[in-house]
Formats: structure tokens, sequence, C-alpha cells
């Protein structure tokens, strides 16, 4: 009998400073809810999605994960890894790096759980600080329509093989991208991947996978 499939649902990785992280109030919920960190505009979130620079590696012979600890230059934060994850040995003191995962407290230490970790050029840096800076492009000011405590499905729709085919290097064109998926819902889906952080606007317009 075949399995019957079930859509993942995650909720948004937001674009935020790890000062702002540090500065919010975490609450812990039970297994049934996610637990969340409250920030001063009224956001609770669950994921992050940040940019920083390595400034330092631990991998501990007495702890059961190892440690990075990244600067954005508004503050630095730990990332907690409990499992293999490949990226980490890759990783070099002074490497920048973007980060998706979820927030976690522990004897009073707000940290990262990360899911993806990759490698980025430095321009990244000045990009994230430029969007965190409310310079918002149309495309981000699109993704804003939607409710910010909404759980976006990350189904996509046929929607990253089109960004691979249409992204020559400089990223794919957000309009090129909706005129050639055939699904009526494509701008939406669209969105939706890069609130989760699956996609990533690199420049306004441009689209990118992050691989």
């Amino acid at each position: 009998m075949a399995e019957t499939l079930k859509i993942q649902k995650r909720q948004v990785a937001y674009k935020i400073k790890i000062d702002d992280i540090l500065k919010g109030e975490y609450t812990k919920e039970d297994n049934l809810n996610p637990s969340y960190l409250s920030l001063g505009d009224g956001r609770q979130i669950s994921r992050v999605n940040i940019i920083g620079i390595v400034i330092d590696l631990q991998n501990s012979l007495t702890s059961n994960y190892k440690t990075i600890k990244i600067d954005d230059g508004s503050g630095n934060i730990n990332l907690r890894i409990f499992e293999s994850m490949s990226q980490f040995n890759a990783l070099r003191v002074g490497e920048p790096v973007l980060v998706i995962g979820r927030i976690r407290e522990f004897a009073d230490e707000i940290y990262i759980i990360p899911e993806i970790i990759r490698m980025v050029d430095k321009d990244w840096i000045e990009l994230r600080s430029a969007e965190l800076s409310n310079k918002k492009s149309k495309t981000q000011n699109k993704i804003e329509i939607y409710d910010v405590k909404e759980e976006i499905n990350s189904d996509d729709g046929g929607i990253l093989p089109i960004v691979r085919r249409l992204d020559k290097g400089d990223g794919a064109d957000f309009n090129d991208i909706i005129k050639s998926s055939k699904d009526p819902n494509a701008e939406k889906i669209l969105l939706n991947l890069i609130k989760i952080g699956e996609l990533f606007e690199i420049k306004p317009g441009k689209i990118k996978i992050l691989e």
C-alpha cells in the first residue's frame, strides 16, 4: 500500500539582527507548539535567517555538541550542532556564513540550532545590512503582505527546478520564474519559499538557491 504523503510545514525564517535576538524574551512551549522569541515590535519568531562572520569554532570532547560563534556587527551568538553536519568541518574563523535555524534557550543563554549553514560571499553581508536598514525591494514588500504568524507550506510547486534552469550565475528573474511556471499560484509559492529560506533574493528581483 502506498504511503500517504504529508506536506511538511515550516515556520517563517525571519531575517533579523543578532542584537534583536539577544534582546528578545524567550517563551518555552510544550511539544505541540513551537517555542518562540518575543521581539520588541510584537513579533513572535521561532526560526531565523542570519548572516555573520565566524569568530570562534569549538569541538568539545566533553560535550555532545559542537559550537560556532558568529558575529554580524550588532552582536554575536552561538550555534549549537547536536548532530553530524558536514558544513561544520569546512568552516574557518573569518568566513561569512548564512544560517537558518531554530532559536533555543538554556541556562539563560539564547542560541540557535542550525538547519542550514552555508558559506557565502562577503557581499551578502552588505546586502543583508541594507535589507535590515529598511531598504526593501519590491519582492520583500510583497512578502510582507502575508500573515507573519502563518505556517508556510514548504512544497516548492516545481519552482526550484525553474530557478535552477533560469539562474545563469547572477540569479533568476522574479517575473521570469512566474512566467515559466504553469502553476496559477506560482507567485505565492515563490514568495513562500523566500520566506522559509529555501530561496534568497540576492538583489532586487533576482532569486537564487543557495547551494
